[in-house]
C-alpha cells in the first residue's frame, strides 16, 4: 500500500474550539494536498495550559491519548507554545515531534538574529524561558513579555487582545527597533496574526501554529513508515 504522508496535530488542551482555530490556520496558509493533516484534541487535558502545573497535567493525558492513536502518522505537532510534553511524546512515538514554540524559534531565527516573545500570563514566562534555554535559543531571545491576556480570552475577546498586542508591539519597536522578530507566544494568537501583520507590515511577526504546520509538512514528507 502506498504511504500517504500524514501529520498529527495534537492540541494538548481540551478546548475543541482552539483545535478548530489551528485547523483554520492550515486552511489560511494553504500547504497543498500533501501531506495530509489530522487534528486531535487532548480531551482529558486542562481547558488551557497556563504554567508548569497545567503542562504536567496535559502531558500525562497526551501520552495516554498517544497510546490510542493509529500508527500511520509520519510527524506530530504539539500545538502549545510551551512545547508541552514534546520530548516525552518523541520517546513514545519514535517519529519526529515538533512543538509550535520550537518551530517559531527556528522560523524567527531564519528571519532575524534576535526575537521577542509576546505571551499570555506571567505564569507562562518561566516555562517559555526554560524551553528557549534548553533548545539553545537564549542568545537570540531579547525578552519574553506577558501580555496579561488569559489563553481562552484571546478567542473570546479578540479585539481587546489585538489592542493589547498592538501596544506591546509598538513599545517593542520603540525599545529594540524594527529588526527584531516578534513571536506570538500562544496557539490562540494564530487568529490575530493576519491583522497584526497587516498593521505592522514592515515587521517579522511569527505565527507559531503556521510555523509548526510548515516545518512538519517538510519533515513528514521525508519520513517513511516501516
Amino acid at each position: 500500500m502506498k504511504y500517504l504522508p500524514t501529520v498529527c496535530f495534537i492540541n494538548p488542551n481540551s478546548t475543541v474550539s482552539m483545535t478548530d482555530t489551528c485547523r483554520h490556520t492550515l486552511d489560511r496558509i494553504d500547504l497543498g494536498s500533501y501531506p495530509i493533516f489530522e487534528f486531535v484534541t487532548n480531551d482529558q487535558g486542562p481547558a488551557a495550559i497556563q504554567g508548569a502545573r497545567d503542562g504536567e497535567f496535559a502531558t500525562e493525558a497526551m501520552l495516554e491519548l498517544a497510546e490510542e492513536l493509529p500508527d500511520h502518522y509520519g510527524t506530530f505537532v504539539v500545538g502549545c507554545f510551551d512545547d508541552t510534553g514534546v520530548e516525552r511524546l518523541l520517546d513514545k512515538v519514535r517519529r519526529p515531534v515538533i512543538g509550535i514554540g520550537q518551530a517559531a524559534y527556528h522560523w524567527a531565527s531564519l528571519l532575524s538574529q534576535r526575537f521577542v516573545v509576546l505571551t499570555t500570563l506571567d505564569v507562562s514566562v518561566p516555562v517559555i524561558r526554560e524551553s528557549i534555554q534548553r533548545q539553545g535559543f537564549d542568545s537570540q531571545c531579547i525578552d519574553v513579555i506577558a501580555s496579561g491576556i488569559p489563553v481562552l480570552e484571546i478567542e473570546q475577546q479578540p479585539y481587546e487582545a489585538l489592542s493589547v498586542l498592538d501596544d506591546l508591539i509598538r513599545a517593542n519597536v520603540n525599545s529594540h527597533g524594527e529588526d527584531v522578530a516578534l513571536i506570538l507566544g500562544c496557539a490562540g494568537m494564530t487568529e490575530l496574526h493576519q491583522e497584526l501583520s497587516s498593521r505592522w507590515a514592515h515587521l517579522n511577526i511569527i505565527d507559531p501554529v503556521a510555523s509548526g504546520l510548515r516545518l512538519s509538512s517538510v519533515l513528514c514528507q521525508e519520513v517513511r513508515l516501516q
